[in-house]
């Protein structure tokens, strides 16, 4: 089996952080925001907000203009990453669907996948759903660090336990089904 770009799990990871998640809320309620009011919508200090859009513009999901002094960040997608576009068009249905108290959702389902093994373990689970033995077998990741990730793709939503069988689950969230396309999308090559 091909690896998966690490790109995705990476991206998630950076998604898992709630403070990055409330500034993707910030830019979506507040466009045109330099970094300084962004941070103040979010409650936190320059340099950290600073420091967290670049994390999330390093994902290819914001692009950075400077205005005289100001530095503004809008979301865009850089059409250099793969992923990106159609993370990016999930994040926003998410943001415009939802209302602000459910976007820790999505760094939750982000933190199912920020872990190459766990994405791993989906990728398995695409194919067909298999008993607890199986995909320990078929993996390949030690019995303990298997087991930690087993739970956090439940905690996620992404996998359950169906008739003694571990079974693929897709979380009714459009970031998690954007995630599950890329995840088949690199599992198909």
């Amino acid at each position: 089996m091909k690896n998966l770009n690490p790109t995705l799990w990476r991206t998630c990871k950076m998604l898992a952080g709630t403070t990055r998640i409330h500034l993707l809320r910030a830019l979506h309620d507040h466009p045109g925001k330099c970094v300084t009011e962004l941070g103040r919508v979010v409650d936190i200090g320059e340099s950290a907000a600073s420091q967290d859009l670049r994390r999330i513009q390093s994902r290819g999901l914001l692009q950075a203009e400077r205005h005289g002094v100001r530095l503004i960040y809008r979301m865009a997608a850089d059409p250099q990453v793969a992923s990106a576009a159609p993370l990016l068009k999930a994040i926003q249905s998410a943001l415009a669907t939802f209302p602000p108290k459910r976007d820790v959702e999505m760094a939750a389902i982000a933190t199912g996948l920020a872990h190459e093994r766990r994405i791993r373990m989906v990728r398995h689970l695409l194919e067909e759903p298999l008993p607890l033995s199986e995909l320990h077998l078929a993996v390949g990741i030690p019995t303990h660090p298997f087991r930690v990730h087993l739970r956090t793709l439940q905690a996620s939503g992404f996998v359950q336990t169906i008739h003694q069988k571990i079974h693929l689950a897709v979380p009714p969230h459009p970031l998690a089904r954007a995630l599950i396309r890329l995840i088949r999308q690199g599992a198909a090559r």
